[in-house]
C-alpha cells in the first residue's frame, strides 16, 4: 500500500494493519528509500531518523520559502512558529519563548487541569445518568486540551470553542496522503483563516501589553532575551504552534490511550489496580501508536543517510511510526508493553525541535486518563463505522470515539 489518501479512507482497523504492513516492509529492505510522491525521501529506522533530527543543517525545518508572495500574512505568522525556522532565529525565539513556558508554569496546570476534567465528565453524566453515552474527543479530550491553551493564553471563555474550531481547521489544511509540501490551494485556504485568526488575536496581544494579566500571552508580550522581545506577528505564530502542538497530541494521545488499553484487557486491568503505572503506559502508546506518526525536514545540500544520497533540496520523511517499531532498537516492537522503557520514542521529535509543550502533554493525558478510570466502572468503546478518523495520513488517532461511560455507584 503506497497511496496514502486511499489508506486514509480504510476502515480503523485496516488501516493500521496496511499502513505498519507498508512500514515494516520497506524498514526490512532499507533503512531510507525514495517514496512514490517526486522529491520525497522515506526514512524507516531509527538510528536514521535520529540522525535526520538531529543535525538542522542539513536536515531543515524552515519551509517558510515555499509560501507563495502574495500570502505575506501567512509567513509572518508562520515567524513565530520555531518549529518551522532553524537557528540562530530558532534559538533566541524558543529561549523568549520557554523563559515564559516554563516547568513551574506546566505544574501549577495540575489542580486547573483535573478540574476542568471532572467538569466535563460532571456535564455528561448529569444529562445522560450513570451509563452514559459520549464521544471520548469531541465532548472530553478533545475540549480539555482546547480549554487547557486557551486558559494557558488567557482567551476569554466564550471565546474556547473558536479556538477548537481553529485548531481543527489548521490540523485539516493538508490533503490527506500528502508527505510533500502543501499544494498551494491548501496554503490558499489555510491563509483565510490565518487572516482572521491573526486579528482576533493581534487584538488580544495588544490588550496584554496595555493591560498584562496572568497568563503565557502576558509573559510572551513582556519576555525579552538579550534586549529582545517578541512583536506581535511573532506571538501570532507562537499561539497557532500551540493550538496544533498544544491540542492534537494530547487529545489524540488521549483517546489511543483509551483504545490501547481496550484493546489489550490485561494491561487495562494492571492499570486500573496500579494507577503508578499509567505514565509507563502513556510512554508506550507514545511509541506503539503515536498521535503524529510522521515529521518532515528538506535538504540544504546532498546528504549522506543509510547509505543513499539524497539531493539537496530533497523533503525528507521521517516516518516516527515506523521507527518506534525498529527491531534493531526494540525488542519485540509490535507488542504493547506497559512495563516497557520506551524512554527512546521519538514521538515528541529531538534535539532542537524537541517540542516544549511534552510536558502539558503527558500532563493532560495523565489527568484524563486518571479520571476517566476513577470515574468509571468501565469504558465500552465503541467498534463500527461510527469512529471517525483524522484524514492525514501524518495523524493516527480519532476525531470522533463513541463510548459508554459507566459511572461507579
Amino acid at each position: 500500500m503506497t497511496d496514502f489518501a486511499a489508506l486514509t479512507r480504510l476502515p480503523f482497523d485496516r488501516r493500521i494493519e496496511e499502513f505498519f504492513a507498508y512500514l515494516g516492509g520497506r524498514r526490512e529492505v532499507e533503512a531510507v528509500g525514495e517514496s512514490r510522491e517526486p522529491g520525497v525521501w522515506e526514512v524507516f529506522r531509527h538510528d536514521e531518523a535520529v540522525q535526520v533530527l538531529g543535525d538542522f543543517r542539513t536536515f531543515s525545518s524552515d519551509m517558510n520559502h515555499f509560501i507563495p508572495e502574495e500570502q505575506r500574512q501567512l509567513a509572518r505568522a508562520a515567524r513565530g512558529n520555531f518549529v518551522g525556522i532553524d537557528p540562530p532565529d530558532h534559538t533566541q525565539l524558543r529561549a523568549i519563548v520557554s523563559q515564559a513556558f516554563s516547568p513551574r508554569v506546566t505544574a501549577a496546570l495540575e489542580p486547573r487541569i483535573a478540574l476542568i476534567a471532572e467538569r466535563l465528565l460532571d456535564a455528561v453524566v448529569e444529562e445522560r445518568g450513570p451509563a452514559a453515552p459520549l464521544d471520548l474527543v469531541g465532548e472530553f479530550a478533545g475540549p480539555l486540551s482546547a480549554i487547557v491553551i486557551a486558559e494557558l493564553f488567557g482567551i476569554p471563555e466564550d471565546d474556547h470553542p473558536m479556538i477548537s474550531e481553529w485548531a481543527r481547521a489548521l490540523l485539516g489544511s493538508r490533503p490527506a496522503g500528502e508527505l510533500s509540501v502543501a499544494d498551494e490551494a491548501a496554503m490558499r485556504n489555510v491563509a483565510d483563516l490565518v487572516r482572521r485568526a491573526s486579528e482576533y488575536l493581534v487584538h488580544h496581544i495588544r490588550e496584554r501589553r496595555a493591560r498584562p494579566q496572568d497568563d503565557l500571552t502576558s509573559r510572551l508580550a513582556t519576555a525579552e532575551v538579550d534586549g529582545q522581545t517578541l512583536d506581535d506577528e511573532e506571538i501570532v505564530g507562537v499561539i497557532g504552534m500551540f493550538l496544533i502542538a498544544g491540542y492534537l497530541p494530547a487529545s489524540v494521545l488521549t483517546a489511543n490511550t483509551v483504545m490501547a488499553l481496550d484493546e489489550h484487557p490485561a494491561a487495562l486491568a494492571e492499570v486500573r489496580r496500579d494507577p503508578e503505572l499509567l505514565p509507563g503506559a502513556i510512554e508506550e502508546v507514545l511509541r506503539w501508536r503515536p498521535p503524529l506518526v510522521r515529521d518532515q525536514r528538506l535538504t540544504t545540500c546532498d546528504a549522506e543517510l543509510g547509505g543513499r544520497t539524497i539531493p539537496a533540496g530533497s523533503m525528507v520523511c521521517v516516518w516516527l511510526a515506523s521507527a518506534h517499531r525498529d527491531p534493531l532498537r526494540f525488542e519485540n516492537p509490535d507488542t504493547f508493553d506497559i512495563r516497557r522503557n520506551s524512554g527512546r520514542h521519538l514521538a515528541f521529535g529531538k534535539g532542537i525541535h524537541y517540542c516544549l509543550g511534552a510536558p502539558l502533554a503527558r500532563l493532560e493525558t495523565r489527568i484524563a486518563m486518571e479520571t476517566l478510570l476513577r470515574r468509571s466502572a468501565r469504558v465500552e468503546i465503541a467498534r463500527d463505522s461510527s469512529v471517525e478518523f483524522h484524514e492525514s495520513i501524518g495523524v493516527l488517532g480519532p476525531v470522533r470515539l463513541p463510548a459508554t461511560l459507566f459511572t461507579r455507584r
